[in-house]
């Protein structure tokens, strides 16, 4: 299959899924350490203490630094 018709194909299954069809839905699990997960917990807490404008500076900097991370 090309690109092109791996990329069709993704795409009339997710219009599917949104029109109804659970079953071109697709899932994973990922496992995570209790460690990992608390110290998230943590760090959300203190992002949602934050006042608004804060809050939105600080996703803002998340989302550059995963941005990054990926390329």
């Amino acid at each position: 299959m090309t690109v092109h018709e791996n990329t069709m194909q993704g795409l009339q299954e997710a219009l599917a899924y949104v029109k109804g069809d659970k079953s071109k839905g697709r899932s994973f699990l990922i496992e995570l350490p209790d460690t990992e997960v608390e110290q998230a917990q943590i760090l959300w807490h203190k992002i949602l203490s934050l006042p608004d404008a804060n809050k939105r500076q600080a996703v803002g900097y998340i989302d550059g630094l995963l941005q990054a991370s990926n390329n």
